[in-house]
């Protein structure tokens, strides 16, 4: 299984008040919180690791069929961080995801995946937020077609093989972000 998760950081600055009392409390545990409050970019370390804790919850959802956001129960650990990049942990009942974040001006992007293989293994599809975005991926994509299932959880299904593939979609604000696997379930 793989996550993702995208955040527009001018949205972000508009629609969250994270510096509000209790926010970082309910949300962020005390180490995460302190790598919040000391990093010159406050907001910017918030959003990573909050896309971080995004993208490993899109993981477990998938392997536990749970839909319950549990921000606390993701324990995330930076390993690197620079201008541009990021990865990271995010620990779940024991057991690690690995992460990679790409940061720009714009955004926060976060991937996420159990193994390195896997995490290496992940494409990635950026376009614009709009109604019709599977339509506009299937129709960029010979080899495979993007559906969502019974439940609104997305698909990816390779149209030789018939395969199912990994994938996990985010959108905000005007972003929209696909992260993909030619590997098989």
């Amino acid at each position: 299984m793989i996550g993702n998760d995208i955040v527009c950081l001018a949205k972000a600055a508009t629609e969250s008040n994270w510096r509000r009392k209790g926010y970082l409390e309910r949300i962020f545990t005390p180490s995460e919180q302190q790598l919040i409050l000391q990093h010159e970019d406050p907001s910017l370390m918030l959003w990573l690791i909050w896309t971080m804790k995004e993208s490993a919850y899109k993981i477990i959802n998938r392997e536990t069929g749970i839909r319950s956001f549990a921000p606390m129960c993701l324990v995330c650990s930076i390993q690197e961080v620079n201008t541009c990049n990021a990865s990271g942990l995010i620990n779940y009942q024991g057991k690690d995801i690995i992460s990679r974040s790409t940061i720009s001006s714009c955004y926060v992007h976060s991937i996420a995946a159990r193994t390195e293989l896997h995490l290496n293994a992940i494409k990635l599809n950026y376009a614009e937020s709009h109604a019709g975005y599977q339509n506009q991926f299937n129709n960029s994509q010979f080899s495979y077609h993007l559906t969502k299932n019974l439940v609104g959880v997305p698909q990816l299904q390779h149209q030789l093989t018939g395969n199912f593939h990994p994938v996990s979609i985010s959108h905000h604000g005007t972003l929209l972000a696909i992260a993909y696997s030619d590997s098989p379930l």
